[in-house]
């Protein structure tokens, strides 16, 4: 995101399974004209792995495709003047200059 200055902020949507990240998500982005992305189908659709756990029966996060991957991404929306509301099960993978705000949905 070096060659154009962010003028919308980017919004990461996190917490435990079941809590409700997509579909918050989905209204937040849809409702303020911003992009939706689900880090979850992004690994699936790209194939951000390499390898699989057969202990832990999952495939093992390819973290640098990913994060070149999203890279992109940002940058296009930063382009576009669009920003981004993300969701994904953790926070601590992403670069901290990627979001300007973090929401921890959690169930009770």
């Amino acid at each position: 995101m070096s060659d154009t200055e962010r003028k919308r902020p980017n919004i990461l949507i996190t917490g435990t399974p079941g809590v409700g990240k997509t579909a918050t998500a989905s209204l937040i982005a849809e409702q303020i004209g911003f992009r939706h992305v689900n880090v979850g189908d992004l690994i699936k659709q790209h194939k951000c792995y390499d390898g699989r756990d057969e202990d832990l029966d999952t495939h093992i996060l390819d973290e640098d495709k990913l994060l070149d991957l999203m890279e992109t991404m940002f940058q296009e929306c930063a382009d576009e003047n669009k920003g981004i509301v993300a969701d994904y099960h953790s926070s601590e993978l992403f670069p901290e200059r990627w979001f300007d705000l973090i929401l921890v949905l959690r169930a009770r």
